[in-house]
């Protein structure tokens, strides 16, 4: 009998080959991180400055430093220029995802200096009041693009123009920055 663990080793992860379930996929992390973001200053008050601490925070760091800003380039570049190319009405809809991924870049600045002070040891606990505004912010974000972008942009974008913006998305990840 499979374990559990071996059932979810069997399904394979999304490929750039099927770009919008990579873009799906890329949320489900981001809920992750904003979990883990969530559950910090409250570990932080019971367990104060430790190495699991700092992991944690290395690793929520390096996920919003550049797996998140590169979902948003490849929603800015391979999608919303083809949404409103064949949509015109979706441009509000998209000027306001824009403006989102904009206010999340400047909410995310905030809590990464805070929590590279906590790392540095400047700094004794961390503003829960903003990072649970930047959580809910952002998966109120992620909740709009797969209710509404994702399944329009399957409705009006190719499968060989998504799997030409696949290309793209993977290259972005290969070349240095």
């Amino acid at each position: 009998m499979l374990s559990l663990d071996a059932l979810t080793r069997a399904i394979p992860a999304p490929s750039f080959d099927e770009p919008l379930d990579m873009l799906y996929a890329c949320h489900d992390k981001v809920r992750h991180f904003c979990e883990q973001l969530d559950a910090l200053p409250g570990y932080i008050a019971s367990h104060g400055h430790s190495h699991a601490v700092l992991n944690t925070i290395a690793g929520i760091v390096r996920y919003f430093e550049l797996a998140g800003p590169a979902h948003h380039q490849d929603e800015e570049q391979e999608l919303f220029p083809l949404i409103v190319a064949r949509q015109p009405d979706a441009a509000a809809k998209i000027k306001q995802l824009l403006a989102e991924h904009g206010y999340l870049h400047a909410r995310w600045c905030a809590i990464h200096d805070q929590l590279q002070a906590f790392g540095r040891g400047e700094l004794a606990e961390l503003d829960a009041a903003a990072i649970a505004e930047f959580t809910r912010l952002y998966r109120e974000h992620a909740q709009r693009e797969e209710d509404w972008l994702f399944p329009v942009a399957g409705q009006l974008i190719s499968e060989d123009e998504l799997r030409d913006a696949g290309k793209r998305m993977a290259a972005r990840r290969t070349t240095p920055r």
